[in-house]
Order: structure tokens, then sequence, then C-alpha cells
């Protein structure tokens, strides 16, 4: 991503800097055009003054007349000189509309790609909140098994401590009843000895 970034960028740069050399370009020959307007203009100032003139009878017929071939060959030329500026401002005028519009194309291919990413690192993060949120979940469940474990460890050992007592308790009473028990039978014995007699 980061060096397709640079590449478009470094293409928008030559993109910037075709369009400022065509500006430039456009400027100088809209200049230029402006020249040859202003020359035209004068030019048909001095026909009309000469006209004037030739109105007024301050020339001869002839030298006007070599003054408006001449005049007509330079407004000539000027209109030729005029035509080609204006078609090179065209073609200019052209270059800088093709620049602009693959200037605009590549900002928007470099915007597209920054959304995709974007909208990629956005779900790749999600998908790690997710997997964080559900490992969260299964460690808090862990901790719960793991403590009620415990807790039932604890209390089994308590009552097998109770058992043990209360085994501890039946075994002392066993062995008292069974003292007991040899007592009455030697009791009964002597009994029956003593009544034989």
């Amino acid at each position: 991503l980061q060096s397709e970034l640079e590449a478009s960028q470094s293409e928008c740069r030559n993109l910037n800097a075709e369009g400022f050399r065509l500006k430039a370009g456009l400027e100088e020959t809209t200049e230029q055009l402006d020249v040859v307007r202003r020359e035209n203009k004068n030019l048909a100032d001095e026909i009309k003054d000469l006209l004037d003139q030739l109105g007024d009878g301050g020339r001869s017929i002839h030298e006007l007349d070599k003054q408006r071939r001449r005049l007509e060959v330079e407004k000539e030329e000027l209109q030729a000189a005029l035509e080609e500026a204006e078609g090179a401002l065209e073609t200019e005028e052209n270059k800088v509309l093709r620049a602009q519009l693959e200037l605009g194309q590549v900002r928007q291919e470099i915007d597209r790609r920054m959304a995709e990413k974007e909208e990629e690192f956005n779900n790749t993060r999600k998908n790690h909140a997710r997997a964080m949120d559900s490992m969260q979940a299964s460690l808090e469940a862990e901790q719960r098994s793991k403590a009620e474990a415990l807790r039932i460890k604890k209390k089994l050992e308590g009552e097998i401590n109770e058992l043990e007592i209360a085994l501890d308790h039946a075994n002392k009473a066993n062995s008292e009843a069974q003292k007991s028990i040899k007592r009455y039978q030697n009791q009964l014995r002597e009994n029956e000895c003593s009544y034989e007699e």
C-alpha cells in the first residue's frame, strides 16, 4: 500500500508539474494573442486614418493604394498569426483539460484505494476485537470454573474431614462395643458355671 501510495503521489506530482507547464504555455500564448489583437486593432485604426486622409485628399490615390495593399498584406499576416495563436491556445487548453482529467482520475483512484485499505483495516480491527472479546469470555469462564472447582474441593475436603472424624468415633464406639460384648460373654460364662454347680 505504501509503495502504491508513493507511486500515485509521484504520478500526481508529475501531472501537477505538467499542468503548471501547460498553464504557463497557455498564459504565454494568451499574451501573444493579445499582442496580435492589439497590433491588428492598430492596423485597422491606421487603415481607417488612411482612408480618412484619402477622403480628405491629403495623399495621392496611388500612394494610398500602395499603403492599403501593404496594410492588407500585413493584416493577412497578422490574421494568420492570430489564427495560429488561437489554434495553439486551443491546443494548450485541451492539454490542460486532459491533464486535469488525468489528475482527477488519479486522485479518484488514490481515494478508492485508501478507502479500500481503511475498510480492510477496520474489518481486521473488528475481527481482532471480537477475538479478544471471545478470549476474554473464555478466560472469565475458565476462572469461574476454576473458582467453582476450588469451592467444591474445599467442600469435599471438609466433608472428608467430617467423615474421618465420624469414622474415628465409630471405630472407637465399635471397640467399646466389642469390649462390652466380651465382658458380657465372660459374665455369661461365669453365670453358667455358677448355675451348673
